[in-house]
């Protein structure tokens, strides 16, 4: 399973920004987002649960895409990717019938 989290970027130019970063099954970056990333919420609530998130990017260390390997993000999205297991295979492996979704 892919997991994610915000963290703060240092761009060349010196600013700060906060991006979505994404990780491997073992724990190591694969991929980021290009642009940077505002809180959005569809309450206030999830706003404010939001804003946590962001400040809790701010307790860890601070990134640069120089820290990213962009081929060896991409090798890492490919093995991810190719780990996905289709329904069938899922049922067959817990002993399951697979039922029609039109039933």
């Amino acid at each position: 399973m892919k997991t994610w989290n915000y963290r703060v970027f240092r761009e060349t130019n010196g600013d700060c920004i906060i991006r979505e970063v994404f990780y491997a099954k073992d724990g190591s970056i694969f991929g980021c987002t290009e642009n940077a990333v505002a809180p959005s919420g569809e309450s206030l609530e999830e706003l404010a649960a939001d804003i946590e998130s962001f400040k809790d990017a701010l307790k860890l260390p601070v990134l640069t895409l120089a820290d990213l390997s962009v081929g060896n993000m991409n090798e890492k999205w490919q093995q991810e990717e190719n780990s996905n297991i289709c329904l069938p295979e899922i049922t067959a492996e817990l002993g399951m019938r697979e039922s029609s979704a039109l039933n």
